[in-house]
């Protein structure tokens, strides 16, 4: 194995940079986007020196890096698993046109032995063109062996941010490629049902075009270049984007819209499929007279197509760590022709002024007055006037600085739908159920309020409903229509309605009711055991909790992989479901292969190796009996190849309970 020392700080462990000061020069408001090279007298990190020393993050203040990158296959069907090491001089894939190598070559020659023929991409973000090294433009394989190794030993260096590439596929091919237009067309589909605009944003870049596909809400004001992300290829655009990507940032993008409830409008049958070609030409075409972007917008069954145009532009400031304040100036484009107002516009949402905040500053309600009724003249913060600057966004209104007196909640399984309306009414029956730990009354709404009744209707559990414009589960006060009521004078289903609608787009909430979209958690068990890992299982039943609002219902899961030898610590487990668990574990897989390499450069990046190896059988009914003996304490069972664990988790701490080659062999061990 090739160690080296580290080209950012010579070996030393640390380096010395200049300033982040010296970007803008020495004065107290800078340009946010110049460089001056220019020392600020009054900086609170160099003290004016223009020179700072800060420990290497490159090389973690060790001085030295591991060149060395390892590529593994796994094949979920059988659990087989084949690794290549690259090392500086050793059996290297081919370089490209760009002198990169790839992965694709290496993901090929490894497939085979395994028995891969088709590689799943939800498992974690890795792709069969990704860069293993850049090498320089004087690399030659003919050059002289020391200089030869050198360059591919620095190449190697410069990707130990991300030394472990794991494919993980199967032994049956994948389905043929997803057609763009037809992709689009159920977009379309889905922003009918969901009363939405879909957006397909195009925008100059220099020399070159980005498209974007998006929902929106009507009347939403249009986002910068800088949120407008995508993609040279509209096909590709088209074909890579879900219904969550496409939802992603729904919130901030329409904190600004105006709010109005949903009525009933005809239905319109969506297109079969989007001429993506005569829908690029038209956007094309507003484009023609140096406009800066261009937009088709889909709503109400139909294509309305607009230029965009400048409308000025918006200055933002910034306070940085250096004592200076940062000045951004950043130009906003407008539609220069607007749709017609959407026909399922219903009738407009009241609205009132956020109290806790002032829109267009940094003002937010101080702590000093929470609990208080008004507030402390001597507070260090704002000084008696009770709002205090902060960075962060409201957490009333989210930065829109309004509240809604009504809420449309929009539950779908992408196929059907349901829209409602909450509104509060005077005197409405709100029973105390419970109390919070300092005496304040938690109530429960009528039946109506509950998100869970449409669990039922859909055909999933109340476990699975999740925030479609936020992938994150319903929390437990929607699902049972329960309120906390800090203040006597207001109603608790007005306070319910001002709570969540606070921070919605539009006053829009939308649900999605289905199953996660997860792997069996049999396969994760297989990954681990292929790729040498532990995987850790914790589970809590909280049935000795019902029935009490102010605690968790239900029983929750976490999923996690580790090394083979790391500590299994106490975690607590969030998801509501052990679908939804081993979803994030799948998400997130890229992050706990990194965590297991380890960090000592002197030990190598795992290459692990396995044989074909039977099914593992699913834990979960196992874990939910010993979950139900020891209910309300966290109960953790880790797998590996060495058999599998049990551990009781109390007060932060592990403490075992059982060691044996199988969860059923653990389990008997009990008796339970």
């Amino acid at each position: 194995m090739t160690v080296v020392d580290c080209d950012e700080c010579s070996g030393l462990g640390f380096l010395v940079r200049r300033c982040f000061c010296t970007a803008g020069g020495d004065r107290l408001v800078v340009d946010g986007n110049e460089h001056r090279d220019e020392a600020y007298t009054d900086c609170q990190v160099c003290g004016g020196d223009g020179s700072v020393a800060q420990a290497c993050h490159r090389c973690g203040r060790g001085g030295r890096r591991r060149a060395q990158v390892v590529l593994t296959v796994v094949n979920l069907d059988t659990g087989a698993a084949a690794s290549r090491r690259l090392v500086p001089g050793g059996a290297l894939p081919p370089v490209d046109d760009e002198r990169v190598w790839r992965a694709r070559p290496v993901v090929a020659e490894l497939a085979g032995p395994v028995g891969v023929r088709g590689l799943r991409p939800r498992w974690g973000g890795r792709e069969l063109d990704d860069p293993l090294g850049w090498l320089p433009k004087t690399w030659r394989p003919d050059l002289p062996e020391r200089q030869r190794l050198a360059m591919e030993a620095a190449a190697l260096v410069r990707q130990d941010f991300d030394p472990w590439l794991v494919y993980v596929g199967r032994g049956t091919e994948l389905p043929p490629p997803a057609d763009p237009g037809r992709e689009l067309a159920r977009l379309c589909g889905l922003a009918d049902l969901l009363h939405l605009d879909l957006v397909v944003d195009a925008r100059r870049r220099h020399n070159w075009l980005t498209w974007q596909i998006r929902y929106e809400l009507p009347g939403s004001p249009v986002p910068d270049d800088d949120q407008v992300i995508g993609s040279v290829d509209l096909a590709s655009v088209a074909a890579a984007t879900t219904v969550v990507s496409a939802m992603r940032g729904l919130d901030e993008r329409g904190r600004q819209a105006p709010a109005y409830t949903v009525r009933p409008v005809p239905a319109v049958d969506p297109p079969h499929a989007v001429d993506l070609d005569r829908l690029s030409r038209t956007i094309l075409a507003d484009l023609a007279h140096d406009a800066p972007g261009a937009q088709a917008i889909w709503r109400d069954g139909r294509w309305w197509y607009t230029a965009l145009r400048p409308a000025g532009s918006v200055e933002k400031l910034y306070e940085r760590d250096t004592g200076q304040i940062a000045r951004y100036v950043r130009e906003t484009v407008r539609r220069n022709t607007e749709p017609p107002d959407p026909a399922w516009w219903g009738e407009p949402i009241g609205q009132r002024p956020c109290p806790d905040c002032r829109p267009g500053t940094r003002l937010r309600r101080c702590h000093c007055r929470i609990g208080t009724p008004g507030p402390d003249p001597q507070c260090p913060h704002c000084s008696g006037a009770g709002f205090a600057p902060s960075g962060l966004a409201c957490y009333t209104c989210c930065d829109g600085g309004r509240i809604p007196a009504a809420l449309t909640v929009t539950v779908t399984d992408l196929r059907r739908v349901s829209h409602e309306t909450w509104r509060p009414e005077p005197k409405e029956p709100a029973p105390v159920i419970g109390h919070q730990p300092n005496g304040t009354p938690v109530h429960q709404l009528g039946g109506h309020w509950r998100l869970a009744r449409h669990a039922g209707t859909f055909g999933v559990r109340p476990a699975d409903l999740t925030r479609l414009d936020e992938d994150q589960p319903v929390d437990q006060d929607l699902l049972d229509g329960t309120v906390t009521v800090f203040d006597p004078a207001v109603e608790p289903a007005r306070q319910h309605v001002e709570q969540i609608g606070g921070g919605l787009p539009g006053s829009r909430l939308f649900v999605l009711a289905a199953a996660p979209d997860a792997p069996p958690l049999t396969d994760l068990l297989r990954l681990a055991h292929a790729l040498d890992l532990t995987a850790v299982l914790t589970y809590c039943d909280h049935r000795l909790d019902a029935g009490d609002p102010t605690k968790i219902q239900g029983e929750r899961w976490d999923v996690r992989l580790l090394a083979r030898d790391a500590e299994v610590r106490a975690e607590l487990p969030f998801c509501a479901s052990v679908e939804l668990a081993v979803a994030r574990c799948v998400e997130y897989l890229d992050v706990h292969l990194l965590a297991a390499v380890p960090r000592d450069p002197e030990l190598p990046v795992p290459a692990p190796q396995a044989a074909p190896s039977p099914p593992v059988p699913d834990p979960t009914d196992l874990l939910r009996r010993v979950g139900l003996h020891y209910a309300g304490q966290p109960v953790v069972a880790s797998f590996d190849r060495t058999g599998c664990r049990l551990w009781l988790a109390e007060r932060g701490l592990v403490q075992p309970l059982a060691w044996a080659a199988t969860l059923d062999d653990a389990v008997s061990a009990l008796r339970l």
